[in-house]
């Protein structure tokens, strides 16, 4: 389990996942949603030394948590980018055709379910925002209001 700003967040699925991308120890691999680095965590204990793993996230905590990895294991890059951009940052990184899987675990988080300050939660009360980036675009709140 890992800890993350007093909220526990265990990755679901964790060794299913990272099992079916069957790695290569010299392989470069996609995190596309980061979240707090369970599965890019597991991904990297089975990579060699010449393998790589990209992740992904928009969120600010995520990428917080992830620059602490990369710091880690040198082996590890994070960009505050969305999955949906991962063709550009292969292409802008000169990756495309070297990528050997891409992991996706959509949904939210149990972080940002659990913090009310993010707009998500349904238990506990806080503003309406529910980006996944709260400092990109509208709110949820802003959106009702002007639709």
């Amino acid at each position: 389990m890992t800890i993350d700003s007093g909220f526990n967040h265990i990755t679901v699925l964790l060794d299913e996942a990272v099992e079916a991308l069957a790695l290569r120890a010299d392989g470069c691999y996609l995190d596309g949603t980061f979240g707090r680095g369970g599965h890019s965590r597991l991904i990297l204990s089975k990579l060699g030394p010449q393998g790589r793993l990209l992740g992904f996230d928009k969120d600010p905590q995520a990428i917080t948590t992830g620059q602490a990895l990369a710091a880690e294991d040198g082996r590890f890059v994070i960009v505050q980018r969305s999955f949906a951009e991962l063709g550009s940052e292969v292409a802008e990184r000169g990756l495309h055709g070297k990528i050997s899987g891409i992991l996706l675990d959509l949904g939210v988080s149990s972080p940002q379910l659990d913090d009310p300050e993010r707009g998500f939660s349904f238990l506990n009360d806080g503003p309406l925002d529910m980006r996944m980036n709260p400092h990109q675009g509208i709110s949820a709140a802003e959106f009702i209001a002007t639709a």
